[in-house]
């Protein structure tokens, strides 16, 4: 898999991480490759349930992937920031086969924080575990970083707004 190219496949351990569009607070906590993130200053909005959320995290992570691989953009779109879906969208066109395969192994998700800024929630969550790229292929070990926001108040849900590749 090629990370320029190749939007959410993951990257070879050789090659540098891909940095996606993401909001300041989390860019500046997690920019560059790291073994194991720092954490940064939480603020959990009223009434937030971390373990509902985080298998929600695990539901949008594989409903994301599967939209990736069929390259559904409609699906694509109403999950990500204007800013994402443009690099997904990119991403995408020049992706040579219109179709990807990616069998999600295992997963785990942890809760890295949360942060209120401009009358929005910025969260960034954890995703590892090991994922096949390739019928029959062996699975292998990832690790990345997923920044999402939401308003506050009003309308509205978690949206992906950046990825930052790990392993």
């Amino acid at each position: 898999p090629q990370v320029a190219s190749q939007g959410m496949q993951r990257a070879n351990m050789d090659q540098v991480p891909r940095h996606e569009p993401a909001f300041t607070p989390a860019a500046n906590a997690f920019g560059g490759i790291a073994s194991e993130p720092a954490p940064f200053q939480s603020t959990l909005p009223p009434g937030f349930d971390e373990y509902a959320f985080l298998d929600n995290a695990k539901q949008y992570f594989s409903t994301l992937q599967k939209a990736w691989d069929q390259g559904d953009l409609a699906a694509l779109r109403e999950y990500t920031t204007p800013e994402m879906f443009a690099t997904i969208e990119q991403d995408l066109s020049g992706r040579a086969d219109s179709a990807n395969q990616t069998d999600v192994v295992t997963l785990n998700a942890q809760l890295l924080g949360i942060e209120t800024a401009d009358n929005t929630y910025y969260c960034s969550v954890q995703f590892t575990g090991m994922i096949r790229e390739q019928a029959g292929a062996q699975a292998n070990n990832f690790s990345e970083i997923w920044n999402l926001s939401k308003p506050v108040s009003g309308p509205g849900g978690w949206v992906l707004a950046g990825i930052s590749q790990l392993v």
